[in-house]
């Protein structure tokens, strides 16, 4: 049976400063190709096995490529070159060479391509009808590029407009499977790549469309999140915190974000010029940081009482923590209070209430129990910025004992009316 063809990075002896060259070796259908591409490494910073350097951002000797992509590319370029032919040697060598020496003239180098489109998205000049994107969205822009260029590394496939198909999809899924990424993470990983062609199809970079193929999609799963209820954040507001006053306050900021349903990120970095009057009632105004809708939230009496205890502070609140310390602190402040409850999560029975609390509780909380409350969902979406009732919906956190409750209470509703009305006769 004939050899697969495959792809090697060797080393040539050290020269006399120590450091070997590397040598790409190519054998397929009865040919050999050996190539050198000016490139030297240090024998201790070269991974056998894996053919890479072990420094993944190392760079050629000109700064012009990182190593282990350009590795990657002259493999890539090896591999597609053999699929449906069996070019010469020197034809393999002539796209290597093309690829290495292209120059800022060069159409390769200076045109389009799908890192450099998602760079552009990165740096925020591509915006959305004209709206800046919000510094989370960036970040998952970032992510993903991140993730492409090491899966192009690892697993030599070439990434450009014309190599994302099902083939693409298939080994990028199955790559970030194997990496142990959450369900939700490779489905946003999908959604922002089909961004990124999308609009590379619109700017006539490419007319690849075939990631708009119904098999090109990877759906999330609904996360398993709890909420408080409002009986549960009364306890926890009229908890004593008094002799630890980090906690204290890490605690009456959870309850402020609870009672105005913002993200972390709005609900932690409030101003003085975020609370207003409107008709003798104090309001919260803030342009949302994420979808940079303006909201306006009415201040409960639990809110007005936590802005009486921080008069002191211009912006009546606590003082804000980054969220990462928020997270654990308020599960100490959690813990503390005893809130050591387990089932609520269906996916982990055994995990304790305070466990599964995090800034975003405060948002679910927000939103379901206002909701449980007959509130209307229009009205809340207005403030939680979901734009259908649907992905609202999946995003409350109502278990189905809330719900025969909700129903219960309705039925009383109706019970009494039916009996008012049969006395009215």
């Amino acid at each position: 049976m004939p050899r697969k063809p495959e792809v090697h990075f060797r080393l040539k002896p050290s020269d006399k400063t120590g450091k070997r060259l590397i040598y790409l070796d190519f054998a397929y259908s009865g040919h050999r190709l050996k190539y050198s591409f000016g490139q030297f490494v240090d024998p201790k910073d070269w991974n056998d096995k894996k053919e890479l350097v072990k420094n993944k951002e190392a760079t050629t000797a000109n700064n012009k490529f990182r190593l282990n992509e350009l590795l990657a590319k002259l493999k890539g370029i090896c591999e597609s070159g053999i699929v449906g032919v069996i070019p010469a040697p020197e034809t393999l060598r002539a796209q290597m060479d093309a690829y290495i020496n292209q120059n800022d003239n060069d159409i390769k180098e200076s045109g389009p391509s799908l890192y450099k489109l998602a760079d552009r998205f990165i740096s925020g000049e591509i915006k959305f009808r004209g709206k800046d994107k919000s510094k989370s969205s960036l970040q998952n822009y970032a992510a993903v590029l991140k993730h492409i260029k090491d899966f192009e590394i690892k697993e030599s496939y070439p990434i450009d407009f014309d190599t994302i198909n099902l083939d693409f999809f298939y080994k990028y899924v199955d790559y970030l499977t194997k990496q142990n990424l959450a369900v939700n993470t490779i489905a946003k990983d999908i959604s922002i790549i089909k961004v990124f062609m999308g609009e590379a199809v619109d700017m006539e970079y490419t007319d690849n469309i075939k990631f708009r193929h119904k098999k090109f999609s990877y759906n999330e799963v609904e996360t398993d999140q709890v909420y408080l209820s409002e009986a549960e954040l009364t306890s926890l507001y009229q908890f004593d915190l008094s002799a630890n006053k980090k906690l204290e306050q890490v605690r009456d900021l959870f309850i402020f974000g609870a009672w105005v349903g913002l993200r972390f990120s709005d609900y932690s970095t409030i101003k003085p010029e975020n609370i207003i009057d409107v008709d003798g009632d104090q309001y919260i105004k803030i342009i949302t940081q994420k979808t940079k809708d303006l909201v306006y939230i009415p201040c409960n009496p639990v809110v007005l009482d936590i802005f009486n205890k921080y008069s002191s502070n211009s912006n009546k609140l606590p003082k804000t923590i980054s969220n990462q310390k928020f997270n654990e602190y308020i599960k100490d402040v959690c813990k503390l209070a005893g809130m050591d409850e387990t089932g609520r999560l269906s996916t982990s029975p055994k995990v304790q209430l305070y466990e599964a609390i995090s800034s975003h509780t405060c948002r679910r909380s927000f939103a379901s129990n206002y909701y449980l409350q007959g509130f209307p969902t229009i009205d809340l979406m207005k403030i939680t910025g979901h734009k259908t009732e649907r992905a609202f919906l999946k995003y409350i956190r109502v278990s189905k004992l809330d719900a025969a409750k909700r129903l219960s209470a309705h039925m009383k509703v109706m019970e009494r009316n039916k009996m008012n009305l049969l006395r009215a006769v």
